[in-house]
């Protein structure tokens, strides 16, 4: 089942939209419980994501970490915002990993990700915070991810396969 799944994403085949579903109850008791949590992070979106904008300390994945700006995004229109998070240079990108991996797809240079973690406390008016970003940031991102998934179903493998032997 892994190798079948692993080869489907090295091809393309498939999505993260739906190798993340069919994947996770086939891993549990292969993996680590932290492992299957970040995967459901990275299947659901990341719901402490504030934590990188509050505190210097998160547990959150470096590599969703991109250099952009933020905007409100009301009407179809990009509107500055006045807040110190506007500020930075960088932000979190807490979206469902098949959200990056569908932007990621689009032919524009740059892309824009809803940051809704933002949006509950600075788009009381209406629109939502939104993130532009170079696209290549969302690329790096699926690369990474796509690694690292790749690497838990070939310890998931082994661990399947070391099981079988024990029986």
């Amino acid at each position: 089942m892994f190798e079948e799944l692993k080869r489907k994403l090295l091809s393309g085949q498939t999505t993260f939209e739906k190798a993340l579903p069919e994947a996770l109850p086939n891993l549990r008791g292969k993996i680590s419980d932290e492992k299957l949590m970040w995967l459901a992070n990275e299947l659901q979106g990341y719901q402490q994501a504030l934590d990188f904008y509050q505190t210097a300390n998160h547990d959150l994945p470096t590599y969703r970490i991109v250099q952009g700006s933020i905007y409100l995004w009301r009407d179809g229109t990009y509107e500055e915002l006045n807040h110190p998070y506007a500020r930075r240079t960088e932000y979190f990108l807490s979206a469902p990993i098949s959200w990056i991996e569908q932007f990621s797809n689009l032919p524009e240079d740059t892309s824009t990700v809803e940051l809704p973690e933002l949006s509950t406390f600075m788009a009381q008016g209406g629109g939502g915070i939104v993130c532009v970003c170079a696209n290549a940031e969302l690329k790096r991102i699926i690369a990474r991810f796509r690694n690292e998934f790749i690497q838990l179903l070939d310890e998931a493998e082994k661990a399947a396969g070391a099981a079988s032997q024990g029986t």
